[in-house]
C-alpha cells in the first residue's frame, strides 16, 4: 500500500502499541496502534519490507516492546475469541487487509483468529501512519499502584505466550532478512507494575529480550526498570511529557550512531 512505500523515504520507522505514541522521533513514520498485538505487527512490518526498493532509505526499526505484549490479555485477544472492547475491529481491522493466502496456513495462529484476520481483511479502511506524537503531564498520586488482574500478579502467564513469542521470533527473522537494524524500545514503566507484575514472568521476558539482544542487528534498549517519579507517568505504562524526555535522552544518541 502506499503508506508503507512511502515510508521507504525514511531513514528510521517506529512500530508498535500506544507507547509508540510516547517516542519523540518527529518527522518518523509510525505503524503502531493502541494495544496492537505482535502478529499484527508483523504484519505490518512484512507489508514495509515487500515495499522496499532499490531507493529505500530505511535504515532502523523501532519496535516498542514491554511485557505486557506477551501477557494474558495479549494471547487472549491473539486467540481470535470476542473481545468486548471492539478490540478485533480497530486492530485486526488494520492488520486483515495485510494477508497473505500462507497465512492461513500457519499452525501456528488458531482458526479462530485466522477467522476474524479474514473476516475484518474486507474492510475498505487504508493502513495509515503517523507523523508525530502526544506530549501530556502527568498526574499519578504518590500512593498510586498499578490496577493489574490476578492472572498477571499470581499467575507466570510468560509460560503461556506462545503465539507472542511466534510473533516475536517472526519479527526478528524478518528485520533480519530485510537487513534494518532493530532498536527494541522498552520505555519506562511505573514501579508499583514491577513490583506487583508476577516476577518468574518479568525475568522470562527479561531472559527473551536480552537473548534477542545478542544478533549484532538487534538493540535493546531496556528502560522499563528505570527508575523514574510519579511526574514522569500518566499510568503505570504511558508517559509523561518528563518521562518522554527520559526516552528522547536515550534513544536520540543510539539513533544518531547509526545514522552518521
Amino acid at each position: 500500500q502506499r503508506e508503507f512505500q512511502a515510508a521507504h523515504d525514511s531513514r528510521v520507522v517506529v512500530f508498535g502499541d500506544s507507547h509508540g505514541n510516547d517516542v519523540p522521533l518527529r518527522g518518523v513514520p509510525r505503524f503502531n496502534r493502541q494495544a496492537q498485538d505482535l502478529v499484527s505487527t508483523w504484519l505490518r512490518m512484512r507489508a514495509l519490507a515487500e515495499a522496499q526498493g532499490p531507493e529505500s532509505q530505511v535504515e532502523v526499526v523501532v519496535l516498542t516492546l514491554w511485557p505486557m505484549k506477551f501477557g494474558p490479555l495479549a494471547e487472549d485477544r491473539m486467540s481470535g475469541a470476542i473481545q468486548p472492547d471492539g478490540w478485533h475491529q480497530s486492530v485486526l481491522g488494520k492488520a486483515g487487509p495485510l494477508l497473505g493466502l500462507e497465512d492461513f496456513l500457519r499452525a501456528e495462529w488458531p482458526w479462530r483468529l485466522k477467522w476474524q484476520l479474514l473476516l475484518h481483511s474486507a474492510q475498505l479502511e487504508s493502513v495509515r501512519h503517523m507523523m508525530g506524537w502526544v506530549c501530556r503531564d502527568g498526574n499519578l498520586a504518590h500512593d498510586y499502584a498499578a490496577p493489574l488482574s490476578d492472572r498477571v500478579k499470581h499467575n507466570d502467564w510468560f509460560q503461556d505466550a506462545h503465539l507472542s513469542t511466534w510473533a516475536f521470533s517472526a519479527i526478528l527473522d524478518l528485520v533480519e532478512d530485510a537487513g534494518w537494524q532493530l532498536v527494541i524500545l522498552e520505555n519506562p514503566l511505573h514501579p508499583s507494575y514491577l513490583e506487583l507484575a508476577n516476577q518468574a514472568s518479568l525475568e522470562a521476558y527479561l531472559d527473551l529480550m536480552n537473548t534477542a539482544a545478542e544478533a549484532p542487528h538487534v538493540h535493546y534498549l531496556h528502560m522499563g526498570w528505570d527508575t523514574l517519579p510519579n511526574s514522569a507517568f500518566f499510568d503505570f505504562h504511558h508517559l509523561s511529557c518528563e518521562g518522554m524526555a527520559h526516552v528522547q535522552s536515550q534513544l536520540d544518541p543510539l539513533l544518531e550512531g547509526f545514522l552518521d
